[in-house]
């Protein structure tokens, strides 16, 4: 590689590290103002919540009606914004502590959960509006790095126990288990082999977690574990 003999545009194409251009998926339609995402398959952004998309990166900052192939819509993050907030077990108050985060029930309202996992993380609290919107700061390098981590627990059934609800598995996704209880004729070692790892996009991925005693599977085991999945 060389390096360059002659002046390069600071921006790009009009992007300013805040704001930047992300191809749209053909036939979307997307409204300035609402909170959008890459779709996890092709990077391909649509509306938050949409199926098959990832986390929030930010705002749109532009209308686009009906996408054609190649459009791209402007994109704004690292700011905060202001959501709807969400209804009854959903909602933010005042008494809710700065920093929580932030999940997507659609392309403008906030909720103080994750639904068990089923929601797009969308940013972190940043308060509450007298007239009762939220402050929501969103960040797509934050809300990536978040993420890529996300944690459960469950008990063991004859030694075997399938994940697959509202959990997220890459290609690269590091799983690790640690025994809480011990019940039945418990294991000493917690597996996932690779046979029982079902990529998917988010919320779609599968785990199976066995347990082994001294290399043989430990079908009478009933202990409870927690787990983390990184990446």
């Amino acid at each position: 590689m060389t390096n360059a003999s002659a002046e390069i545009a600071l921006g790009g194409l009009g992007q300013d590290g805040r704001r930047f251009h992300v191809p749209c998926k053909t036939g979307t339609t997307i409204y300035a103002g609402t909170m959008v995402a890459q779709q996890v398959a092709d990077g391909l952004l649509v509306p938050a919540t949409s199926a098959g998309a990832g986390y929030v990166i930010g705002k749109a900052v532009q209308n686009i009606t009906v996408a054609t192939a190649g459009q791209r819509c402007l994109v704004e993050t690292d700011r905060d914004y202001l959501l709807t907030n969400g209804a009854t077990t959903d909602a933010f108050s005042d008494a809710s502590m700065i920093g929580l985060q932030v999940w997507a029930l659609d392309d403008h309202t906030g909720a103080d959960n994750s639904n068990a996992t089923t929601l797009q993380l969308a940013g972190t609290f940043q308060g509450m509006e007298a007239g009762g919107k939220i402050r929501v700061r969103i960040s797509a390098a934050d809300n990536a790095a978040a993420a890529r981590t996300q944690s459960g627990s469950g008990t063991f059934a004859a030694g075997v126990l399938t994940v697959s609800a509202g959990i997220t598995v890459t290609a690269e996704s590091k799983i690790f288990a640690v025994r809480k209880t011990e019940a039945g004729t418990d294991g000493d070692e917690i597996r996932v082999p690779t046979a029982d790892r079902t990529v998917g996009g988010p919320g779609t991925g599968s785990l199976v977690f066995r347990s082994f005693l001294s290399g043989v599977a430990a079908t009478s085991d009933t202990s409870t574990f927690d787990y983390v999945i990184v990446g």
